[in-house]
């Protein structure tokens, strides 16, 4: 018995490590893997998708893993209002200005707007305080913040990211040329140049007017998690990649970044559902403090020591109705899921497909409790890259 279990072990191993990293579609449609074919391919249990199909119900969703459409379930293709998932997107599209421009997010607001524009931002506030919806705090000293709330509709604050992308597009034309908008800078310079051919931004707030499909979101999710990279080519940097999805100011929420969210143990606030304490790594960074800012001395209760082995937190993206984009950096793991109306389809989504995954993951075989103890706190990334 031993013997034959050694063997499956070891067949097993050598699947996972011929896995192919596609990287990603590039500007071409998705191909989805044949189902004969995600085994070893993706590293997914087919039988157990179809069970996960069943778990999920009538919510569509779609599986990206290695960089390719490992499985998809119902409509993935119809368009549909994302709703809040628009934040994520105007994050992006703030980081690609930064790129050619002298915008930072350590920029003040008020190199950007003047004084009667502020509605109530702080004006020693930095570009990083509106991402994180931070910047209207009276005292943006470390401990002294307050309370984090959602900017739900962005009247409060995340809509000065237009004017802001906008004057520094006009202060250097040349940058990116015959773009004088975010949502021109969006269309031409993020799905334009990764092939989300089926999205449109009104640009008329960053906070929810995107329309999108399921394999699109994907495409967004996954640039997050190729640390801006596509087709080869970087679209934004990886700095800004990194900051987006670790926890921006760690005194008001350790479980929000720049306009991302992503999981922590304690101190965290979200605009919907909750936290996974069970089988998801949190989101730390890699030292304290940290950039841009250097304020925060510990993660806040982020994890129990603010400490770990591996820097994969799990962030995940939420839109009014259910709309998810969940990334696993560990594992080369992007799900999308539409309509979840629970408001807790990053959770739902991830407790679906996972026993597909760990069945053929090559060190846990099947094992969910010992897989799930080494990756939520932050030991085990098979995938990670």
């Amino acid at each position: 018995m031993k013997k034959r279990l050694f063997a499956a072990a070891i067949g097993l191993t050598v699947i996972h490590a011929g896995l192919a990293y596609a990287g990603d579609p590039g500007l071409q449609e998705w191909v989805r893997v044949s189902p004969t074919m995600v085994a070893s391919e993706c590293g997914l249990d087919p039988a157990l998708l179809k069970e996960a199909d069943r778990r999920m119900g009538n919510n569509p969703y779609a599986i990206v893993r290695y960089g390719k459409l490992c499985h998809e379930y119902l409509n993935t293709t119809g368009v549909y209002h994302v709703a809040s998932i628009t934040k994520l997107m105007a994050s992006l599209t703030v980081g690609i200005a930064t790129t050619k421009t002298q915008l930072s997010d350590e920029s003040l607001v008020t190199d950007y707007l003047n004084w009667w524009e502020l509605d109530g931002i702080n004006p020693r506030a930095k570009v990083a305080h509106v991402l994180a919806m931070t910047s209207t705090k009276r005292d943006l000293s470390w401990g002294d913040k307050g309370t984090w709330s959602y900017d739900a509709l962005g009247w409060r604050e995340i809509d000065k990211l237009l004017p802001i992308v906008r004057r520094a597009l006009a202060r250097e034309p040349q940058a990116f040329p015959g773009v004088d908008s975010m949502g021109e800078l969006a269309r031409t310079q993020l799905f334009d140049k990764i092939g989300m051919r089926n999205t449109k931004w009104s640009g008329w707030t960053t906070a929810y007017s995107m329309s999108s499909n399921v394999r699109d979101m994907a495409r967004l999710g996954l640039l997050v998690l190729r640390k801006g990279v596509w087709g080869g080519n970087r679209i934004l940097s990886e700095e800004y990649v990194y900051r987006m999805g670790h926890p921006a100011f760690e005194d008001t929420n350790t479980g929000y970044g720049y306009l991302l969210m992503m999981n922590a143990r304690q101190n965290w606030k979200y605009s919907s559902g909750s936290n996974d304490p069970d089988c998801a790594p949190v989101s730390l960074w890699n030292g304290y403090p940290h950039p841009p800012l250097y304020e925060a001395p510990h993660c806040n209760g982020g994890n129990a020591t603010c400490s770990q082995q591996y820097d994969v937190g799990i962030k995940w993206a939420a839109g009014a109705g259910g709309q998810k984009v969940v990334i696993h950096p560990g594992l080369d793991l992007v799900m999308v899921v539409r309509d979840d109306l629970t408001n807790e389809g990053h959770n739902n989504v991830w407790k679906a497909v996972r026993p597909a995954l760990v069945k053929l993951d090559p060190t846990f075989l099947g094992d969910e409790t010992g897989f799930c103890q080494a990756y939520k706190n932050n030991q085990y990334a098979p995938d990670l890259r």
